[in-house]
């Protein structure tokens, strides 16, 4: 996965990052299900790309109902580039298995809420805080949510 390396120096840049690579992530399950012959491995891209267009218009809609002012907040820091490191290294290939698949997308999530975290834990404002904090909650639910219908899907 191409990444883009950015410089986060607003709350609102970290949400549109978070936006893109959601997006990132279903053009990726679109580039493998463009090859991939099995059929089960089709159902979960094609769950995938829901979730990941779902989880890129929830952000939207946060960023749209979060005030301008927690929006403009300067972040200190920027997140640790490991992040995007992490992000680089998601290796695709044709014929992956559902596991393979899973790994990347549960590897994602991690990074993702890492970075927001990670921006989280630079900012001393509670309300700039509270929006993070929400963040990183969405995207665990998210992670979790994923992962619990990866095991249902297994099961078929």
């Amino acid at each position: 996965m191409e990444t883009k390396l950015r410089s986060f120096e607003q709350v609102k840049d970290v949400l549109e990052y978070g936006k893109w690579l959601h997006q990132e992530i279903k053009a990726l399950a679109e580039r493998i299900e463009s090859v991939e012959q099995s059929t089960r491995l089709k159902l979960l891209l094609e769950y995938l790309k829901r979730h990941e267009e779902n989880l890129s218009q929830a952000l939207a809609r946060f960023s749209e109902a979060t005030q301008q002012k927690i929006l403009d907040t300067w972040l200190p820091y920027p997140p640790d580039p490991k992040i995007v490191q992490k992000l680089r290294e998601i290796a695709v290939h044709p014929n992956m298995s559902v596991e393979e698949v899973a790994k990347i997308v549960l590897q994602f999530e991690d990074a993702l809420i890492e970075l927001y975290r990670e921006s989280l834990n630079e900012i001393d404002d509670p309300q700039v805080q509270e929006v993070l904090s929400n963040l990183v909650q969405l995207e665990d639910a998210e992670k979790r949510r994923f992962a619990m219908n990866l095991a249902r899907f297994q099961e078929i």
